[in-house]
């Protein structure tokens, strides 16, 4: 069996699966496309939002699914507001959880702050203009995602989950919080907004470290794996 995480592996454990059976191999991400992609020439974010030019925006990119929990992000929304009245939250990506979180939104009155803007097939050019990116699953793989910010130099924070501290290691290469606790999302967040530099300097170790994760890589460990198995 081929595991992607540490998280994965230790699920497949719990399920069964004999440790002997098991080799791990992390997700990867074209580094070089990845950066090409990021490169191209899109639209101002902001003014796809309908955001203020000034505005400071904590982005993510990931499918409207029940296990990304963006709930959890509006949860924490309203103490980031507070705390930096020009934040605002930008959405790539779609699914079935779209219209019970538009309701949620709606009740927490964060129509203003909270900005859907469905799924992007220029995500990633879009994406390094985040001024941080924010993972709030509860449940993960490894998420490529991440990888993508990361080569990408933007900021993160991410839920402590699955694969993720394999990706993000804390208050080195981003910052992690509890996989629940949306008070220490808002606070992590505000961090990351109020000391850039901080961010910065999570970037740029994360530039160096998403290597270990090109695809080449993977190609690679998998197939150690198979000529193992052969």
């Amino acid at each position: 069996y081929l595991c992607i995480s540490e998280g994965v592996r230790a699920a497949m454990l719990a399920s069964g699966v004999r440790t002997e059976r098991m080799r791990i191999v992390p997700s990867g991400v074209d580094v070089d496309a990845v950066r090409a992609a990021g490169a191209e020439p899109v639209p101002s974010l902001r003014e796809l939002a309908g955001i203020p030019a000034n505005a400071e925006v904590l982005g993510t990119v990931a499918s409207l699914a029940p296990h990304k929990n963006h709930v959890l992000l509006l949860e924490s929304a309203r103490a980031v507001i507070a705390a930096r009245p020009r934040a605002h939250f930008v959405w790539l990506g779609d699914g079935e959880c779209r219209p019970a979180l538009e309701r949620r939104r709606a009740e927490l009155g964060l129509e203003s702050r909270v900005h859907l803007l469905g799924f992007r097939t220029d995500a990633g050019a879009l994406m390094r203009q985040f001024d941080v990116f924010v993972l709030s699953s509860y449940l993960e793989g490894l998420c490529t995602s991440l990888l993508d910010a990361q080569v990408l130099g933007v900021p993160i924070v991410a839920t402590a989950v699955g694969g993720v501290p394999e990706v993000v290691l804390d208050g080195e290469t981003g910052r992690l919080v509890h996989g629940l606790d949306a008070g220490a999302l808002a606070a992590a967040l505000v961090e990351a907004l109020a000391q850039p530099e901080l961010g910065r300097a999570w970037a740029e170790r994360a530039r160096r470290s998403v290597e270990a994760f090109g695809i080449a890589h993977t190609a690679e460990r998998t197939l150690a794996a198979y000529a193992e198995v052969l």
